[in-house]
């Protein structure tokens, strides 16, 4: 027979947050108080048995993932509901197997879609947003190019396996021919062909050509945190974090979450060396020590000693990161972030 469900089993609300194109999304608040419920409460609609609270921490995966998209979806969710957070997982056009013909720009619009609900409907008022793989090149492109007053309400964000997806082509099958491919992508570019579908040789998952270069080519739309980038090309890809987390009317704090044993690194990336370079980007070179006591740390860094790309093996890893994640986001909800 087959598992019950590895990644947990969860309670709450499905939702329909875009009529078009058609989207939906998962939201686990925390229970009411058993006290709270009236006798009538199971004939009642569903949001009336579960607390609407005006903090809300989405969730987003990687490449082909969708809802529950990693082994410490349940922790997350328990520790959300802790804090008074709910945890909402939602179905982007490019999940699955849509991110091929996706961009950041498409995901960006609909996570903005997304939170508009929740204020709207869901008594939203301040978010976290913890990224996977993938996820983290969503927070980190949103942070740019979300609209300004929902990013604003955006007070954390965790990048869990901010690595490079130009890097781990490296480490695929068929490699050899990544340059082929590649080559090949461009020239549909430069015809104005980027949604032609590129071969079945050049991924495992059908692909066009606009999203091949975003993934794969230096400098490409999805390239934030390649390790070949000198500190000023990172600066120019991350400093933005720094910028948001400083201004007045945000507050933002963010975790960076980074596997010593990451399967989807190369081995000759020196994953410290890169981890601090990147947290040091994030925070306009900034790194907390020196004479600059004004400057505010945004970007913090953590890294998990044993951990893998998804945080399904190394002994205490997902607690480790679930904790500092919820550290945050109790910051957030209690005082002013100092």
């Amino acid at each position: 027979s087959p598992p019950l469900s590895p990644y947990g089993v969860f309670t709450g609300q499905l939702f329909q947050y875009s009529a078009s194109p058609s989207l939906i999304a998962f939201e686990s608040s925390p229970p009411l108080p058993s006290s709270s419920q009236s006798p009538s409460s199971s004939s009642s609609s569903s949001s009336q048995s579960l607390s609407q609270t005006n903090n809300k921490c989405i969730l987003l995966g990687g490449l082909s993932d969708g809802p529950i998209p990693t082994p410490y979806t349940k922790l997350l969710e328990t520790k959300c509901h802790t804090l008074g957070y709910s945890l909402v997982q939602p179905v982007l056009s490019s999940s699955y197997l849509g991110f091929g013909h996706g961009s950041l720009e498409r995901d960006t619009e609909e996570l903005v879609t997304l939170m508009d609900y929740l204020v709207c409907h869901h008594s939203a008022e301040r978010f976290a947003l913890v990224g996977h793989s993938t996820g983290c090149q969503n927070s980190i492109h949103f942070l740019k190019c979300g609209r300004r007053d929902v990013v604003d309400r955006m007070k954390v964000v965790a990048l869990q396996a901010p690595v490079s997806d130009r890097e781990s082509l490296t480490l695929s099958p068929g490699s050899n021919q990544s340059a082929e491919h590649l080559t090949h992508a461009k020239s549909l570019l430069s015809q104005n062909k980027g949604n032609e579908m590129m071969p079945r040789t050049a991924f495992w998952a059908p692909i066009t050509a606009s999203r091949y270069v975003s993934l794969f080519d230096i400098g490409g739309s999805d390239d934030y945190f390649s390790s070949d980038f000198t500190n000023d090309e990172l600066a120019k890809r991350l400093g933005h974090v720094g910028d948001v987390g400083r201004r007045e009317s945000s507050g933002l704090r963010l975790l960076a979450a980074f596997s010593k044993k990451d399967e989807y690194v190369p081995e000759s990336v020196e994953r410290d060396v890169l981890l601090e370079r990147l947290v040091l980007a994030m925070n306009n070179g900034f790194d907390g020590g020196g004479g600059e006591s004004t400057a505010v740390v945004v970007a913090r860094g953590l890294m998990l000693e044993n951990g893998n790309h998804n945080l399904s093996k190394g002994e205490g890893d997902k607690e480790e990161f679930v904790e500092a994640v919820g550290k945050l986001m109790e910051l957030a909800t209690t005082s002013d972030v100092q």
